[in-house]
């Protein structure tokens, strides 16, 4: 099953935070198809705090909703994620955004991801992924139709792409555009 994932990081080496990130997930047999850039993001809510690091994913995996969300879980409590102020600094956080099947909800997921329309640090990498691929369809309108319509719910909120990220097998590495 193909999922959208977003990763994000403010404390620490933030660049090696996303990359164990990603070698994580691969050794949970969640496998990356696709990447975005990297984007440098302000915080939102809590904003007392650094600009994150944000990237998205396309991931494959065997893994329900439920097993996925136990292993990005796991990824951060391995990687020592602790929470200490809600919306507040964190060295990795993994969320599910969409789900191939669509929606899907529980008492602790919901997909789509309810705060993603809302946040441009997904809507942007999302976008780079999905723009032009035949997945998604409808979450890729969604997004366009709301970058287009609703600017107002975005003001404050700065977004700046950084560098592209490329995965070639074990290999991570940011290109200089």
């Amino acid at each position: 099953m193909k999922y959208i994932l977003s990763l994000g990081t403010n404390t620490g080496d933030t660049f090696e935070n996303l990359k164990e990130a990603i070698r994580r997930l691969e050794e949970k047999s969640v496998f990356v198809d696709d990447c975005s850039s990297i984007y440098a993001t302000s915080p939102v809510d809590y904003v007392y705090q650094n600009d994150f690091l944000n990237l998205s994913l396309l991931v494959e995996t065997d893994l329900g909703p439920q097993q996925l969300l136990a292993k990005l879980k796991e990824i951060e409590q391995e990687m020592g994620r602790v929470k200490t102020i809600e919306k507040g600094p964190r060295n990795i956080d993994l969320d599910i955004i969409f789900w191939e099947k669509g929606a899907f909800s529980s008492p602790d997921l919901t997909i789509p991801h309810k705060e993603a329309s809302n946040r441009l640090f997904v809507i942007f990498p999302t976008l780079e992924i999905i723009d032009t691929a035949d997945y998604f369809r409808e979450e890729k309108s969604m997004f366009h139709s709301i970058l287009e319509n609703g600017q107002s719910r975005f003001v404050g909120q700065k977004i700046e792409k950084l560098c592209p990220f490329k995965i070639e097998g074990e290999d991570y590495a940011w290109e200089n555009r």
